[in-house]
């Protein structure tokens, strides 16, 4: 299969995820139809989905949008299914400030990707690379570098 043919591989990060399962409207709707037009190939890691999973469960997220348990089990399952899932044998330490970053790089050098999608403005959009993997936002992810496919 051709460069251009191929479909762009793209790690998001838990907090997109998180918003992709409690918000079905505007860029997490966008982003969720993108995958399942088969616009992009989304891949993600046991580590990803134990974040996701912690995430939904914390009582400041319960307290502002009650998931009981079973849904949360139920969500995470149905981003397993939609995902490619690396096996997560890789490791990397290129975030200090914030060491829950390190497992979407992981994931992404593991899986050859072409994006991490995230809006951690903080710690992994500043990078804009690793290596050769593009760290872009979800609103130039899908402005940007799905339009031109």
């Amino acid at each position: 299969m051709s460069e251009r043919a191929r479909r762009p591989k793209a790690v998001v990060d838990a907090n997109v995820l998180v918003r992709f399962v409690l918000t079905p409207r505007g860029f997490s709707a966008r982003l969720r139809r993108a995958i399942e037009r088969r616009r992009f190939a989304l891949v993600t890691s046991e580590a990803i989905l134990a974040e996701v999973t912690d995430v939904l469960g914390r009582p400041r997220v319960q307290r502002h949008r009650p998931y009981p348990p079973e849904l949360v089990r139920r969500a995470v399952a149905s981003l397993r299914r939609l995902a490619i899932v690396v096996p997560g044998r890789y490791t990397v330490f290129a975030v200090a400030d914030d060491p829950k970053d390190n497992p979407v790089l992981a994931c992404a050098l593991e899986a050859d990707a072409d994006f991490v999608v995230t809006d951690d403005r903080k710690h992994l959009l500043p990078l804009k690379h690793y290596h050769r993997i593009q760290i872009v936002s979800v609103p130039d992810f899908l402005r940007h570098h799905l339009q031109k496919r």
